[in-house]
């Protein structure tokens, strides 16, 4: 996930402190995808340098000095862009299954079996924490945002549930060959 457009994202909400944009990260937003709060200051150095955002210097009491950021007139218009850009972006996602399934000539049948079972455990486990959590946001409409994203977390997850789920069976059923095993799967994937 772009940590660029997440931060003009949460800066289009109004001016906030560094630290507030990496706690709103870390508690709202990392739930549900995958990003790292890591490079923050960085990126924010950066788009202060291409003119998107903005800071000044606060200072409270006898706190240390504390910078708020804000976007710049630039910055609004530039993340209007790339969130409606974003929507239409489709990439490919990435998933560690496929490169073992690129080279599962080269494993034991019978573990690859008992590992794609233990993948299809952690899967449900996922699974019913993203239905546990739908049904806590279901009547908060101030959420609703995080529960049209875990409604999409749950129909990606049953997915890849069900191809694990077929993949099993193919290997159960003693049907080794990789393009068999695939040449199965795309059948059964086509029929729904």
């Amino acid at each position: 996930m772009d940590l660029r457009l997440m931060i003009m994202g949460l800066l289009m909400k109004g001016p906030a402190h560094g630290y507030d944009l990496k706690q709103t990260l870390e508690r709202e937003l990392s739930p549900f995808l995958a990003i790292s709060a890591t490079p923050l200051y960085y990126t924010l150095k950066k788009l202060e340098q291409e003119g998107v955002v903005t800071k000044w210097s606060t200072v409270s009491g006898r706190r240390p000095q504390k910078y708020v950021y804000s976007l710049t007139a630039k910055g609004q218009e530039e993340i209007k862009e790339l969130l409606l850009k974003n929507i239409t972006y489709i990439h490919r996602p990435s998933f560690n299954l496929d490169i073992s399934l690129y080279f599962l000539n080269f494993l034991d049948p019978h573990d690859v079996v008992k590992t794609l079972k233990g993948r299809l455990r952690e899967f449900r486990k996922l699974r019913h924490l993203l239905h546990r959590q739908k049904k806590e946001l279901v009547s908060d409409a101030t959420r609703r945002r995080e529960y049209i994203i875990t409604t999409h977390s749950i129909r990606f997850t049953e997915a890849e549930m069900q191809f694990i789920q077929d993949l099993i069976e193919a290997f159960s059923q003693g049907k080794l060959d990789a393009a068999h095993v695939f040449a199965e799967v795309k059948e059964d994937h086509d029929r729904r």
